[in-house]
């Protein structure tokens, strides 16, 4: 029997290594596995000979609700991670928690990001309303994104043309920043810009004994057209991904040489979130699944609920 050839586009994530080095091969595939941690996510949407590869998990959900199948959910989550490092201040601010920030004038640089919903679901959990912010949605301290931003309400504004989120906040136009990486300058020595919350991985850890999340962000999409030619390849795939990550966590606990405390944080994550913190498959992440539909609705992205089950191809139930 041929084998079946697949491109797979990701991000150059660790954790599959094995499967980029031919460690660990996907049966009944010819896999070309390419790694573009800047292309990644626009090339997969874009590039039709990207059969398969990395999706934003949020608008994923939003495709499906609008009636686009273009892509077949593979539940492999390849990146995850809480959110409450993602809220930054002026030096000096008052503010301290996120409850300080309602009503408050935010800046963000996507709104239907993954991330930025998640962010805003760490502010609805600490009631907070994120109707009550004014909004603003633009380019953090570089060139703005390319990705659609969809209709924003009418509490959320395009940043000014010519200016930055950064630059607005230093110039208190802004009383906060909710972005996912830390703005320009940020670890130089008296920045200007600090966290909002000094002690995020206990405010992170709070969260999750508190609703059992632990936010995913992008998973991997395989083209309709390609599953409906040989369904078994996504199995396949799934398998492939899921085996390369397990050779990684397998070996995790001696691979500590990185930092001199990095086995402590190793045995903190296990401690809580259990050996393996990134489980894949339906069944094992359907309550943050259906979290993550049912934030997009609260949120106005969707204008339906959409449940768990239409989001991916359970492996588990079609068996």
């Amino acid at each position: 029997m041929s084998r079946q050839r697949l491109t797979l586009l990701t991000k150059d994530y660790d954790y599959l290594g094995p499967l980029a080095a031919g460690d660990v091969t996907p049966g009944g595939i010819d896999l070309a596995f390419v790694r573009s941690t800047e292309t990644a996510l626009n090339r997969t949407l874009t590039d039709s000979s990207v059969d398969a590869g990395e999706l934003s998990f949020s608008r994923h959900i939003i495709r499906i609700a609008e009636g686009d199948r273009s892509f077949v959910g593979i539940p492999f989550f390849v990146v995850r991670a809480f959110r409450h490092r993602c809220f930054f201040v002026r030096r000096g601010s008052n503010l301290r928690t996120l409850a300080d920030l309602r009503g408050r004038r935010i800046g963000t640089n996507e709104w239907p990001a993954t991330g930025n919903t998640w962010s805003r679901a760490a502010l609805r959990e600490q009631g907070v309303s994120i109707q009550d912010i004014e909004w603003t949605v633009g380019p953090v301290d570089g060139a703005p994104s390319t990705r659609p931003q969809g209709a924003l309400p009418r509490n959320v504004h395009p940043v000014p043309a010519g200016r930055t989120l950064r630059e607005m906040l230093l110039n208190e136009e802004l009383d906060a920043l909710m972005v996912p990486d830390p703005p320009a300058g940020f670890y130089a020595p008296d920045s200007p810009i600090v966290r909002l919350l000094s002690d995020y991985a206990s405010a992170e850890r709070e969260y999750y004994r508190r609703t059992k999340v632990y936010p995913a962000h992008h998973i991997v999409g395989i083209r309709t057209a390609v599953f409906e030619k040989n369904p078994p390849t996504a199995r396949s795939l799934y398998t492939a991904l899921e085996a390369s990550k397990r050779r990684w966590l397998d070996r995790i606990n001696e691979l500590t040489e990185m930092t001199p405390w990095l086995i402590a944080e190793i045995e903190v994550s296990q401690a809580l979130l259990g050996r393996d913190w990134n489980p894949s498959g339906v069944p094992a992440n359907a309550g943050m699944i259906q979290a993550l539909c049912d934030e997009l609705l609260a949120q106005g992205l969707v204008s339906r609920r959409v449940d768990a089950a239409e989001v991916f191809y359970d492996f588990e139930r079609a068996q």
